[in-house]
């Protein structure tokens, strides 16, 4: 008897510590991913080697793993997850308020693991990559020291690029969207339409397509440039672009589903472009200015005459408004010498983002400001104009 009575002691306790263990579970995880993240984003700063060995040995993992299962979804996952996360919560409170059993710290629970969750995998896959070595430093890549000589040339030979894609976009036959199938349209002369001006929906890709030229865009750019080498997931749009519109935003890199999204509604010139930019930042290199400087590095080597177009648009973008500023003389001059369709163009775009130049762009500005100031660049927003720098050495050592 006394030996039952032991048994059944020793099943008691371990049925408790099982049911302590099962209570408790979802406070344990937490806290580990909660330290496990907190470890990732103090180390990254203390350590100068570790950044750069993490990139390069354990993020590319989780780029493999969650890349390729979001890159499954033809939508944009992280959009996704981000409409339906409140949409659950909120349906979660109603089910309390209208239940007998008031199960409050239920919902609590869920909502600590949650954000323990996507705290660890910002850290994981973004916040240290802040502070990875510099990809002009890890290509070798010289920097020259830029004047305003140099300046003006590199404007001059982006004219003359986005003059000469306008001549093939006059006399290439205009094609579908649908890259697969090469369907010639009805446009007879090129993508042009009656007017002289680039019918811009027709010539820039998207979709599929889109997509499609991209990661052949970064992938040939891998060839010549080891660290961009690899698996690159399909960059999508955001459906509900408008949201990114009223922001400002022209894309964005998703660490939670390690994905390359980019605003939709924007003028066409911008997205091969961005596309690009934002993959860049899969491969560990979050300094706005250098995805910017790999974004139009990939595009002015695609196969795709819309993507040279889009880098030598932005290009144009960045380095006339920086001649703008130091010689309006000659920026005035170079400006002349872009054709009509290209002046469309710009314009289109200004006059796209001046619709959304509202108090909540500028709240999202300086949010983004600080953020990047936070994660280590210095120059906050400013750290996208840095791409002016990249190009113009590039231009140096292999063009001028």
């Amino acid at each position: 008897m006394a030996e039952f009575e032991k048994n059944n002691l020793d099943t008691a306790n371990t049925g408790a510590a099982n049911e302590t263990k099962h209570r408790f579970g979802w406070l344990i995880l937490s806290v580990i991913l909660l330290a496990l993240a907190a470890i990732l984003m103090y180390v990254r700063r203390a350590l100068l080697w570790f950044a750069p060995f993490y990139s390069k040995n354990v993020y590319p993992a989780w780029q493999n793993l969650l890349g390729r299962f979001a890159g499954i979804f033809p939508f944009s996952l992280s959009e996704a997850l981000l409409y339906s996360i409140p949409v659950i919560l909120i349906l979660d409170i109603i089910i309390i308020a209208i239940s007998k059993k008031r199960r409050i710290f239920g919902l609590f629970k869920r909502v600590i693991l949650l954000a323990s969750v996507l705290a660890f995998l910002y850290a994981a896959n973004c916040g240290v990559n802040y502070y990875n070595i510099n990809f002009t430093v890890a290509e070798k890549i010289p920097i020259v020291q830029a004047d305003e000589e140099l300046l003006i040339d590199f404007c001059e030979y982006t004219a003359k690029e986005i003059n000469k894609s306008s001549i093939h976009a006059a006399t290439a036959p205009a094609i579908s969207d649908d890259t697969a199938s090469s369907n010639i349209s009805t446009f007879s002369y090129g993508y042009f339409d009656g007017d002289g001006f680039l019918n811009q929906e027709a010539y820039y890709p998207t979709g599929d397509a889109l997509a499609t030229v991209a990661i052949d865009a970064m992938k040939n750019l891998g060839e010549t440039y080891p660290s961009l080498a690899g698996f690159y997931p399909r960059p999508k749009p955001i459906f509900n672009s408008r949201i990114f519109s009223n922001m400002g935003v022209t894309g964005i890199y998703s660490p939670f589903m390690i994905e390359a999204n980019y605003n939709r509604e924007m003028t066409p010139y911008n997205i091969p472009f961005t596309a690009c930019h934002e993959l860049s930042h899969l491969k560990g290199y979050m300094d706005e200015g250098e995805a910017n400087f790999i974004g139009w590095l990939a595009c002015i080597n695609s196969y795709h005459h819309a993507f040279n177009r889009s880098a030598h648009m932005m290009a144009w973008v960045f380095a006339g408004n920086e001649l703008s500023r130091v010689n309006p003389d000659e920026f005035s001059r170079i400006r002349k010498t872009l054709p009509k369709d290209a002046i469309r163009e710009l314009e289109d775009n200004n006059a796209f983002w001046d619709k959304y130049e509202t108090k909540a762009s500028e709240v999202q500005t300086q949010i983004n400001d600080a953020y990047l100031i936070y994660n280590g660049l210095e120059a906050g927003v400013r750290s996208y104009d840095q791409v002016t720098t990249l190009m113009l050495s590039w231009y140096a050592a292999n063009i001028r």
